[in-house]
């Protein structure tokens, strides 16, 4: 093997090998987390470190302190949700811009946009949340909430009581403009090459640009649900604008759209600094399996849309 063949098969390599070095610690230190609190970790919602002054008592092994218990259900049932609504409002909004920008735009606007794109997928996370608490979550509590609950109201989950403005609609939305730059320039590289490839025969042959846009949404499936779910490993991953945002909610799960929640990122933040004062170390470890599970979630959902986007390319439906 030649020097460069093997610098570039070491450089492919070591990224790999950082994830699974990562992945191989928060195991380790997840350990005792896991033979503590096994599958209750994932059904219930309850998070409590116990009484961490009292004297450590020994469960299966393990020191812990009287009265701990550990729960992700909250936190787990906070990121499906709130990346569940934000791919909800931000896919069709990709999908319309991608159409729009390749089929009605020309090409020195097309450029200035997809320029803008990329400069908004570079705004810190942290600008959308501070944005997220001084004006969204002021107007979602004294305007959008109560219309919501007035027209929408005779629909379970949006009744109920309407708290500060901050919670999952305010995380979703803030999501939502976080990932719409993602999903919308991979959908749109792939809306490019279906109209140099396909399109522009219809256009040729007397299609209207409005049918013209409706075969290339057909043609797109699978790119639009790759990037989707590569879009959802960002989601899930978010931390500062959705700590900001969601309420900060603990051992209380939502009953209404306009309640506060937590995610598994924004809970791993938040609850990082009191895992030190734990003498016995179990909260760090329960913290340390939560980031397994987040990591898992958010690597497989990558690998998928990847996955999908990579045999639509060995396909040719891209190239």
């Amino acid at each position: 093997m030649k020097a460069d063949e093997l610098a570039i098969s070491i450089a492919s390599i070591v990224p790999v090998a950082f994830i699974l070095i990562i992945f191989g610690f928060l195991v380790f230190k997840a350990y005792p987390s896991m033979v503590y609190n096994g599958i209750k970790f994932f059904t219930s919602y309850v998070w409590n470190p116990g009484d961490i002054s009292a004297e450590p008592i020994v469960v299966r092994g393990f020191k812990v302190s009287p009265g701990a218990s550990f729960g992700i259900l909250l936190f787990l049932t906070g990121t499906l949700i709130t990346s569940a609504v934000a791919l909800l409002l931000s896919l069709p909004a990709s999908i319309f811009a991608s159409i729009a920008l390749a089929l009605y735009l020309n090409e020195r606007i097309r450029a200035v946009v997809s320029s803008a794109l990329g400069l908004f997928a570079g705004i810190p996370s942290v600008i959308y949340g501070l944005w997220g608490v001084v004006f969204l979550e002021p107007t979602l509590y004294s305007r959008v909430e109560p219309e919501m609950r007035a027209l929408l109201g005779f629909i379970p989950f949006f009744s109920g009581p309407i708290y500060s403005g901050s919670g999952i609609l305010a995380s979703s939305l803030v999501l939502a403009l976080m990932v719409f730059p993602i999903s919308t320039s991979i959908i749109y590289q792939s809306a490019v090459s279906l109209r140099d490839a396909a399109v522009n025969d219809a256009l040729a042959l007397g299609a209207t640009k409005w049918e013209a846009g409706k075969l290339l949404r057909s043609m797109m499936r699978k790119q639009i649900l790759g990037g989707g779910l590569l879009s959802l490993g960002r989601a899930l991953g978010e931390t500062m604008a959705v700590l900001m945002t969601c309420g900060g909610a603990i051992n209380s799960m939502p009953t209404n759209f306009y309640s506060p929640i937590n995610t598994m990122a924004a809970a791993l933040t938040a609850l990082l600094d009191s895992a030190f004062i734990d003498p016995t170390g179990m909260v760090l470890s329960s913290l340390a399996e939560l980031g397994v599970t987040l990591l898992l979630i958010s690597v497989v959902s990558s690998m998928i849309g990847r996955a999908i986007l990579g045999m639509v390319a060995l396909r040719g439906e891209l190239e």
